[in-house]
């Protein structure tokens, strides 16, 4: 039963990843963006595409498809995700932009355990294979905050920490990242940025590349 909840656990926490594009626009200006995001563990290897609307660079709605290559989730999680900007760094001397997310979605989880039961006819052991089926709802509350520290030529630096809450029909977790955001704006295009990302939940190491593009 616990290796169940734990695969649970990690499997609804590798999908929830936040994406938006208004922690990289100014209050006030509107935009479109679209990314791509590659995760990894030792467990598995998971792609998402994600695409949403900024409005006035405080209020996000985004859509994601993901699907992962091994784990638990059986097909790809379509997750609808609403983020608003309460503060923004430009507001005030001093503070980063703060950005909170509510995210869905609903997956069919399967897993697997060995079970081992005496056998009395042989005075011995004997196991077998348990598989488990479950349709997961899965809610994601998501805090992330970052500033823009620095530039360097055409490009911009912009550090990140975040932490999420997932309440499912399962269970509960918890899971902090961090990372940093490397940026440009082509010449007469959109802002371009490369993000790495580290997670650490339930015990698991989670990185992330993710790459985002933002018309605005």
């Amino acid at each position: 039963m616990e290796r169940c909840a734990l695969a649970f656990f990690l499997t609804f926490g590798l999908i929830q990843w936040s994406q938006a594009q208004s922690e990289y626009l100014l209050r006030g200006r509107s935009g479109i963006g679209g990314g791509l995001e590659i995760s990894s563990d030792h467990e598995k290897n998971s792609l998402a595409l994600v695409a949403g609307y900024s409005f006035r660079g405080v209020l996000d709605a985004s859509l994601k498809y993901s699907k992962a290559n091994g784990g638990h989730v059986q097909g790809g999680v379509l997750s609808p995700i609403i983020t608003i900007y309460p503060v923004k760094q430009e507001d005030a001397e001093n503070i980063p932009t703060l950005g909170i997310s509510l995210g869905f979605s609903r997956y069919l989880s399967k897993t697997s355990a060995t079970v081992i039961v005496p056998d009395s006819a042989v005075i011995s052991w004997r196991s077998y294979e348990r598989t488990n089926e479950a349709a997961i709802n899965s809610w994601n509350l998501g805090v992330t905050a970052q500033s823009r520290t620095g530039n360097w030529k055409v490009f911009f630096f912009q550090p990140l920490l975040g932490a999420n809450f997932f309440l499912t029909n399962k269970g509960s977790e918890f899971k902090l990242r961090c990372g940093l955001s490397v940026g440009t704006r082509l010449v007469r295009g959109p802002l371009v940025i490369v993000t790495p990302e580290i997670a650490r939940q339930s015990g698991l190491t989670i990185f992330v590349i993710r790459l985002t593009t933002v018309f605005s």
